[in-house]
C-alpha cells in the first residue's frame, strides 16, 4: 500500500510538441507498478512481450493504511522514509543502456549518469563531458517529492524527434517534436526522459559518430530544469547497440528466439550471444531468401487467370464459386475484375472484427516513409487518407471470429494464412476518406513480394458514402455489413509486376460510420520476413 503518487497523464502544450505529460496521482501500490512500468496506464505493446506487470488492486478510497486499519501510529513516519528511499532508488537506478549517457539542458550543462549537470569547458564548447563514474547527482533537496515540476525539452537536432518517458522498460511516448519545436512537460524529482529519431526507436547522441558521443537522457532533478536536444545529436555509428535497459532480461528470457527480428534491432547488443546479431543487424544478410529459406511463390505467370475454359470471361467463377453471394464485376475478356460476396461474414465475425479493433486501439492511419540503415520504416502522417486504423494482433487474433473469418478467406483463395498481412482494422468517421491508390508497387523484390490480392471486409452499413471505387474501371461497391470484396493487384501475365488498372479509394463518408477490415495476401510467404524484421515493420 505503498503511496507513491506519481504517474503518467497529460501533456502541457508548448510550442510543437504533442503528447502526454506527468501527472501526480493519489493511489496505493498501483502508484509504484505504474511508475515502474506496469499497471493500465503505462502498459504498452510490447512487439517482443515482457515489461509490465499488473495493477495491484488500491486500498479503500485509494489511500495508506490507517491506525484504524490495523496500522501502526508510526505509518506516518515509515510512509515518509519509504517514500524518499523509492524515489532515490529509483533515479538512481540504471535505465538506458549504453556505454555512456549525457543531457543538455539549456545552460549548456551536460547531464550525466545518474542525472547530474557538470558545467566543463567541454560543455562550454558544445561537447559531450566525459565526467569520473563517481560524480554525485545534482538533486535539489529542497524541492518535495510529490511537488509537481515542469521541464522544458527543445529540438535543435537536424531530426524530427520523439520524446519517451522512461518507465524502465520499453519507454512511454510522450510527445513528437519538430526541428526548432519545443514542449513543457509535468514531471516529478526522479523522472527520466530519452529521445529518438521519429517513427523508429534508433536513439540519439551528443556528438553521434564520435568517440565522444553520449547517449542523450534527461533526468529530473530540480525546477525549472530546460533540456535541448542538440544541433549535434545524431545516431550512433555502431549498429549494435541496445536501445533499452531492458534488453538483456528479455534476452535471457528467450525472446531473442521468439522475436527476432524486433531483438535484433532494438537488442542487438544482448542478443548476438544467441542469434550472431552484430552480423544480422544488416538488413542484406537478415533479410536474404537464403537466410530466410523462402519457399518458391504461391503464383507463376498464368495462376491469376488459369481456367480450362479458354474464355477469361469465366474465370472469376471457376477461381470463385458462386458462394457467399458472389457476383463478378468488370469480368469481360481482357478486363481486370473484382469479386463480391454479398453475406461473407457471420454476425460473430463482424462482432469479434470490430472487438479486436477495440482491443488494439485506433490510431490514426499512416504511410510508410524511407527504411534506415536497419530497414526501420518511419510512419508518415498520410494526407490523402484520414481514417484511423489498427492491427489485429495478440488477443485480437485469439478471437474465435477472427480465426475463422481467416479460415473462411484461405478456403476461398486456396492460398495459405502465412502469406497474409495481420488484418488491418479500419473506421472512417464522418468527411474522412482513401483518396486513389494502388496496394502494391510498379515492383517489389522484398521477400515476401508482391501484395497479390486485397480481400475487403465491410463491418458496418454506411447510410452515404464511403463507397469503395475502382476509377480505372468504374466500379463502385457499397458498404454493407457482412460484404466482402476480392481484387488482384497483379498481372495475370506477371505476378511479379503490379497492374496500374487497379488504383481505387475510399470515398467520403457523408453520413454515418464505416468500419471495415483487409488481409493483403503476398505472392511469397509473409510471416518469416515479418518475424526476422524483413518487411519495414518490427511486431
Amino acid at each position: 500500500g505503498l503511496e507513491v503518487g506519481r504517474s503518467i497523464g497529460n501533456e502541457v502544450e508548448s510550442g510543437s510538441g504533442s503528447g502526454r505529460s506527468l501527472k501526480k496521482r493519489r493511489s496505493t501500490g498501483a502508484s509504484v507498478q505504474r511508475l515502474m512500468g506496469g499497471g493500465k496506464k503505462s502498459q504498452r505493446k510490447q512487439r517482443a512481450g515482457g515489461g509490465g506487470g499488473g495493477e495491484s488492486k488500491q486500498s479503500k478510497g485509494g489511500q495508506s493504511p490507517s491506525a484504524e486499519d490495523g496500522g501502526s501510529t508510526l505509518w506516518p513516519m515509515i510512509k515518509h522514509l519509504l517514500v524518499v528511499v523509492l524515489a532515490v532508488g529509483l533515479y538512481y537506478a540504471p535505465s538506458l543502456a549504453s556505454s555512456g549517457e549525457a543531457a543538455v539542458d539549456g545552460l549548456g550543462n551536460v547531464a550525466v549518469d545518474g542525472g547530474g549537470t557538470v558545467e566543463s569547458k567541454a560543455a562550454a564548447e558544445g561537447k559531450a563531458a566525459v565526467v569520473d563514474e563517481t560524480e554525485v547527482a545534482a538533486v535539489d533537496p529542497t524541492v518535495p517529492l510529490d511537488e509537481q515540476l515542469v521541464i522544458t525539452i527543445t529540438n535543435e537536432s537536424p531530426y524530427r524527434v520523439d520524446v519517451y518517458f522512461d518507465d524502465g522498460s520499453y519507454g512511454v511516448h510522450i510527445s513528437i517534436l519538430e526541428q526548432g519545436g519545443s514542449t513543457s512537460i509535468n514531471s516529478y524529482i526522479g523522472h527520466k526522459f530519452f529521445v529518438t529519431r521519429h517513427g523508429v526507436k534508433e536513439g540519439l547522441f551528443a556528438h553521434g559518430g564520435t568517440e565522444d558521443e553520449r547517449r542523450l537522457r534527461f533526468d529530473v532533478g530540480r525546477r525549472d530544469q530546460k533540456f535541448v536536444v542538440p544541433d549535434h545529436a545524431r545516431p550512433s555509428d555502431n549498429p549494435c547497440l541496445d536501445r533499452f535497459g531492458i534488453c538483456k532480461q528479455q534476452a535471457d528470457a528467450g525472446m531473442c528466439e521468439r522475436s527476432p527480428g524486433w531483438m535484433i534491432v532494438h537488442c542487438c547488443e544482448s542478443c548476438d550471444p544467441y542469434l550472431n546479431s552484430s552480423e544480422l543487424i544488416d538488413p542484406a544478410k537478415r533479410c536474404s531468401k537464403e537466410q530466410l529459406k523462402t519457399p518458391d511463390p504461391v503464383w507463376r505467370p498464368g495462376d491469376l487467370n488459369k481456367v480450362s475454359s479458354p474464355a477469361k470471361a469465366e474465370m472469376p467463377r471457376e477461381r470463385y464459386p458462386a458462394t457467399h453471394g458472389a457476383t463478378w464485376e468488370g469480368a469481360e475478356e481482357g478486363s481486370p475484375w473484382v469479386v463480391v460476396f454479398d453475406n461473407f461474414l457471420t454476425d460473430e465475425e463482424v462482432a469479434d472484427l470490430v472487438k479486436g479493433g477495440e482491443l488494439e486501439g485506433y490510431e490514426r492511419s499512416t504511410d510508410q516513409g524511407a527504411a534506415n540503415a536497419y530497414g526501420e520504416q518511419e510512419k508518415v502522417v498520410s494526407r490523402t487518407r484520414t481514417s484511423s486504423n489498427a492491427w489485429c494482433m495478440h488477443k485480437c487474433e485469439r478471437l474465435p471470429g477472427v480465426r475463422s473469418a481467416s479460415k473462411k478467406i484461405e478456403a476461398v483463395t486456396g492460398i495459405p494464412q502465412v502469406n497474409y498481412e495481420s488484418f488491418q482494422l479500419l473506421k472512417y468517421d464522418g468527411g474522412q476518406f482513401y483518396r486513389s491508390h494502388h496496394d502494391s508497387s510498379s515492383v517489389d523484390d522484398s521477400p515476401a513480394g508482391h501484395r497479390i490480392l486485397t480481400f475487403f471486409l465491410y463491418l458496418s452499413d454506411v447510410e452515404e458514402g464511403g463507397e469503395t471505387y475502382f476509377s480505372k474501371l468504374g466500379i463502385a461497391v457499397k458498404p454493407k455489413k457482412g460484404r466482402a470484396l476480392v481484387w488482384p493487384s497483379v498481372l495475370d501475365e506477371d505476378p511479379t509486376y503490379w497492374d496500374k488498372r487497379m488504383y481505387h479509394e475510399a470515398k467520403d463518408v457523408i453520413k454515418g460510420e464505416k468500419k471495415a477490415a483487409n488481409h493483403w495476401i503476398h505472392l511469397n510467404d509473409y510471416r518469416t520476413p515479418n518475424e526476422w524484421g524483413c518487411t519495414g515493420s518490427f511486431s
